[in-house]
């Protein structure tokens, strides 16, 4: 089992341009893994792929990709001719991760994510959506990477609300490199039962996200840890955990679909106190194997 850290707990933008030190401070908070938002990843300069590279090695750390796409990426949309556009970005994205060492890529990557201005078609979206992903599965078996189809809440997607949608997408696309990401937060809104969603996505679970019902570090509460754990171990869960916890406000991570509002920190946190906080969060979910 790997443990992995979103960078966007430490930062409130989803990007950044110090992912080496990011990846240095990951390991010694205790992580196997830094996810990092897809967006800059087509064109990052090789001198910054290097470095990522260099750092990841340097810290037994490894990479994940994330991220929610937009209109101009929507595998599921109607017209062909942007649905094979979208394929082609897709293989092009898949080329880059390549060149970073990463073989994970979750989020909201079948759809466009929080957008709800065209009539909705849910049966004919995925349709077009299995259609896209079974070429870009293909493609992302040339390069070992695992593509997680996120599962969210209603407010994000119409597309895969529950574990159970996800699972019709993953067995309609019926490829080894098309996989499921679970995400905690998001199956607190839409589940009836989160052990189950985990027991649901069985084998297709390619990724899983933890963090509370307001997005902060899990820790002790009323979600049911120990039933989604043992949930994991029933289906011999052996991939990435990763934590998502969405704390700052004021940048793009509140602005462009995380949505904090309001101050999820001590007005005196700094560095040291994040540190802490995420170190006691891991022990917390590592307790419970």
């Amino acid at each position: 089992m790997k443990f992995g850290i979103c960078y966007c707990y430490w930062s409130k933008n989803w990007e950044g341009t110090d992912y080496p030190q990011m990846i240095e401070r990951a390991r010694k908070c205790g992580f196997d893994g830094l996810e990092i938002f897809w967006g800059r990843t087509l064109t990052m300069p090789q001198a910054e792929i290097d470095e990522i590279v260099a750092a990841c090695r340097a810290n037994d750390v490894e990479l994940y990709i994330s991220g929610g796409f937009g209109r101009e990426e929507d595998l599921s949309q109607a017209d062909e001719a942007g649905r094979m556009a979208a394929v082609e970005k897709s293989k092009r994205l898949i080329e880059a991760w390549g060149r970073l060492g990463a073989h994970n890529f979750s989020g909201i990557n079948y759809g466009a994510w929080c957008k709800f201005d065209r009539p909705i078609d849910k049966e004919k979206s995925f349709e077009q959506a299995a259609k896209s992903l079974k070429e870009v599965g293909r493609c992302a078996a040339d390069y070992d990477i695992s593509w997680n189809m996120e599962v969210v809440n209603r407010f994000e997607s119409y597309m895969l609300n529950t574990a159970e949608e996800a699972r019709k997408l993953a067995d309609m696309v019926d490829h080894p490199n098309i996989n499921i990401l679970l995400d905690i937060f998001h199956g607190m809104i839409e589940e009836d039962d989160l052990a189950e969603a985990v027991r649901i996505a069985g084998n297709k679970l390619g990724h899983y996200h933890m963090g509370t019902n307001n997005r902060r570090p899990p820790r002790p509460g009323f979600l049911p840890w120990q039933e989604v754990v043992d949930a994991l171990k029933a289906i011999n869960y052996n991939r990435c955990i990763s934590f998502e916890p969405l704390v700052r406000t004021g940048g793009s991570v509140a602005l462009e679909g995380g949505n904090v509002w309001r101050d999820m920190l001590p007005k005196d946190a700094d560095d040291a106190y994040l540190d802490k906080l995420i170190m006691e969060s891991l022990a917390f979910i590592k307790g419970l194997f």
